[in-house]
């Protein structure tokens, strides 16, 4: 399985199979109250955490925000490129 999952010539460490028995939708109009689908509710993106703020906060990081976004920005250039 691991290598039809290459990609670039790069194939994963490690294949995780989930099978799912149930799925199940949640309250039709739970969804439509949410207005998802109308950009005007949705919160402006600067008002939210980055994700260096919410892995400080979830993992106790000692690092900075700043510092793991920064460490996140690096990261995804060297290896996503």
């Amino acid at each position: 399985m691991r290598e039809r999952l290459t990609v670039d010539g790069k194939q994963p460490q490690s294949v995780v199979v989930v099978s799912v028995k149930a799925a199940y939708m949640h309250c039709a109009k739970a969804f439509m109250r949410s207005e998802l689908w109308k950009p005007e509710s949705w919160y402006d993106r600067a008002t939210l955490p980055t994700l260096g703020q919410i892995l400080r906060d979830q993992l106790a990081l000692a690092d900075s925000a700043e510092a793991t976004d920064r460490w996140l920005d690096e990261e995804y250039r060297e290896t996503m490129w």
